[in-house]
């Protein structure tokens, strides 16, 4: 099993913490490989908002020697886990500026059909508050991506760090942490490909009907779509 992890911070505190449990209660469940991108080193630069991906192409993106290894990574993998702290009750700015470089891959641009059969998980801690806000953005992000399952999971310390935080407050965590692993673990081994979300499925549909009114000739989007077969296929294909 191949995970890609995107770390939303470079700073190895609560989130990491929990990250590193969470990976080993997956290992122990077992074979998996894991490929950590961390933010923002591996995504320093913002989005220029050239439009340059809608227009020319993703590997036109003045960014794409950064945001394309990871996008391969992502498209490659069995499933994808995405991880935030909470900064000023929101993901931290990396973060966002991570995700604004793959609008082009949002249902009504250039989906990868990939996307459509994987499932995620996002995690995300805080010493207050914050964390519903912070996994909201990036799960919404996720379903206009097409991605078949998103679970997340948020935890508030109560202190500034792991090791810091009461020890029964942290056991808790813990369980919780790692009965998430194992659950993801086996949805992720399973292969099932899940009833899409309504959401999804609404989206898809109204993008569906508003290219097909795009020019050929000067939509990008439209050219994909039609090489895709995405006019006439389900991509949500069987479902359990």
């Amino acid at each position: 099993m191949n995970i890609t992890i995107i770390n939303g911070s470079p700073r190895k505190g609560s989130t990491y913490a929990a990250t590193q449990i969470f990976k080993n209660e997956m290992l122990a469940c077992g074979a998996v490989e894991f490929t950590d991108f961390f933010l923002p080193q591996d995504m320093p630069e913002f989005c220029k908002g050239c439009m340059s991906c809608f227009n020319n192409g993703e590997q036109a993106c003045p960014h794409s020697n950064y945001s394309m290894p990871i996008l391969e990574s992502m498209l490659g993998a069995d499933a994808i886990i995405f991880t935030t702290p909470v900064f000023v009750v929101q993901m931290p700015g990396s973060a966002k500026a991570f995700l604004d470089h793959y609008a082009f891959i949002f249902m009504g641009h250039r989906p990868r059909l990939e996307m459509f059969n994987k499932k995620a998980f996002v995690l995300s801690t805080a010493s207050e508050a914050g964390t519903k806000a912070a996994m909201k953005t990036i799960v919404m992000n996720l379903k206009f991506w097409g991605l078949n399952r998103i679970y997340s999971s948020g935890f508030v310390m109560r202190a500034v760090d792991w090791n810091t935080t009461k020890p029964k407050r942290r056991e808790k965590f813990e369980y919780r942490l790692k009965k998430s692993a194992r659950r993801f673990y086996k949805e992720v081994l399973s292969g099932k490909k899940r009833r899409p979300y309504l959401f999804t499925k609404i989206m898809f549909t109204v993008c569906r009907m508003l290219l097909k009114r795009q020019d050929e000739e000067t939509s990008l989007d439209k050219r994909y779509w039609i090489e895709k077969d995405l006019f006439k296929q389900n991509p949500f294909g069987r479902t359990d």
